[in-house]
């Protein structure tokens, strides 16, 4: 079977796959062919008993090579990321990782425990930028029982 057979198949196993596709399946064999070959060439560089450097012009072949098929594999959708694009589900729909869930949380909370400026007033500074040390001093007492509240949600989390 054919590299541009197995790409086929993939595509209609997927359900994506349209004759659209057929020039792009070509290219992608083509790269992939002239990638390994390119790999070859670059292993023959290697001092004996040795590895080959990836300083030779032959690396950066292969490299630019590698980029180019994983392009033609996002376009195509034989990504998950481009297989969903293809398929039409949106980002919000796919599981979150719950790690990114929970900084998401936090930085809600520490954004509603600044005391940054209100949009209705860009430039107002917060007390802490008064000449006063006592609204200075308050100020900061205010910001740490805040960061210890936040700590104190997060230690215990698993």
């Amino acid at each position: 079977m054919t590299r541009e057979q197995i790409y086929k198949a993939q595509l209609e196993a997927l359900g994506i796959y349209e004759p659209a596709f057929d020039p792009l399946i070509k290219d992608l064999a083509k790269a992939e062919r002239r990638r390994t070959r390119a790999e070859k060439e670059w292993a023959k560089t290697a001092p004996p008993g040795g590895k080959p450097s990836f300083l030779d012009p032959h690396y950066l072949v292969v490299e630019a090579l590698d980029r180019k098929i994983q392009g033609y594999r996002e376009s195509m959708g034989l990504t998950p990321k481009s297989l969903r694009r293809l398929r039409g589900v949106p980002e919000a729909a796919v599981d979150s990782d719950p790690i990114t869930e929970r900084l998401d949380k936090i930085a809600a909370r520490v954004e509603s425990y600044s005391a940054l400026p209100s949009p209705a007033d860009p430039y107002a500074l917060p007390e802490a930028h008064s000449l006063e040390p006592e609204a200075a001093q308050a100020y900061a007492e205010e910001q740490a029982q805040a960061w210890d509240v936040l700590k104190l949600d997060t230690d215990g989390a698993p």
